[in-house]
């Protein structure tokens, strides 16, 4: 009796492992049945909606489903990001994730109806931008350490102009501030352009702007300093980095990755992973990155949540002596 039930345990362990095997290779197997929404938390025609339309090209053609963006423009991305913590965790929603509606929403007060950490899945870093500092022409400083030195002696308040309160570029100079002891004051403005208008003409002497910016405005509008990557930045070799000029380890970056709704399948996380690490590798992405003001990252799920939880408590530490108020 004892040998009989062995043998019909065997048998039957047998007979089940052809079919858990097959499921198992379902699990890792899983690609999306139907298209797939890719929420850009910004309007379109901006640098964002250009990176992830650029994106969704690329793995699109790489697993023959489409992958439609849905521009949800609003609140800094706070929409775009609540509409896809709200969405069902089936792979088939995913976010293109940039700080703004994340970490600094968070850090600066703004009511949310998520948890940027905890209602979402991180499943890659793709890219970064750094900033740069950029001066008005009048101002008389050459180099990142002038500058530092200027604006540490100046009797009166240097202005330095910002895209919005409570924004990267408005973040990123309070950090500065506070690290150096800058005797600056901030303008925050509706957008970069009329605040690039006022850099100019000298109506204030400094402010972050993105790299892009950088590459497109004449060389006569401001002069740039440095860049906050840690090492040069490759569409501008010969701009050196704020740790060269002396700020040690200082670096910021405008990053974007992709998210999913919280509790999303490890198996669907790992496809949408290799996915996008694939896109970042083919020449349509590695052709148009640098223009856009970016570079290549490919951190996976784990590296990019750790990214979001020392972002979050970054700006957090700068933000909270402010007292910074959008509601």
């Amino acid at each position: 009796m004892p040998h009989r039930l062995a043998r019909r345990t065997l048998l039957g362990a047998t007979l089940a492992a052809p079919i858990l095997a097959t499921h198992a290779r379902a699990q890792g197997a899983w690609s999306p049945d139907r298209p797939v929404r890719l929420i850009v938390p910004f309007a379109p025609g901006g640098s964002q909606d250009v990176l992830g339309r650029l994106f969704a090209q690329a793995v699109s053609q790489s697993v023959g489903q489409n992958m439609v963006i849905e521009n949800r423009a609003g609140a800094g991305g706070i929409i775009g990001a609540q509409e896809t913590a709200r969405a069902a965790p089936d792979g088939l929603t995913l976010l293109l994730a940039t700080a703004g509606q994340l970490t600094i929403a968070k850090a600066v007060g703004r009511r949310l109806a998520y948890d940027p950490v905890n209602d979402f899945a991180p499943i890659i870093h793709l890219s970064d931008s750094p900033v740069a500092l950029a001066t008005a022409p009048s101002l008389p400083v050459n180099n990142t350490r002038e500058l530092i030195a200027y604006c540490k002696a100046a009797r009166q308040p240097v202005p330095y102009g910002s895209t919005g309160i409570g924004t990267n570029t408005h973040l990123i100079m309070e950090d500065l501030k506070a690290r150096e002891g800058l005797n600056v004051e901030h303008i925050p403005y509706r957008g970069a352009a009329a605040a690039f208008n006022d850099l100019a003409a000298g109506r204030i002497g400094l402010m972050f702007i993105s790299v892009a910016s950088v590459l497109a405005v004449s060389g006569a509008q401001m002069k740039v300093l440095g860049v906050s990557s840690r090492e040069r930045f490759p569409p501008t070799p010969d701009v050196p980095t704020l740790i060269e000029g002396g700020l040690a380890g200082f670096e910021a970056s405008i990053w974007t990755g992709i998210a999913a709704p919280a509790a999303t399948p490890a198996p669907i996380i790992e496809r949408w992973r290799a996915e996008f690490a694939k896109a970042l590798d083919t020449d349509l992405v590695k052709s148009r990155l640098p223009a856009l003001g970016s570079t290549a990252n490919g951190s996976g799920p784990a590296e990019f949540g750790r990214l979001l939880r020392e972002d979050l408590d970054r700006w957090t530490r700068v933000a909270a002596p402010l007292s910074i108020s959008l509601e």
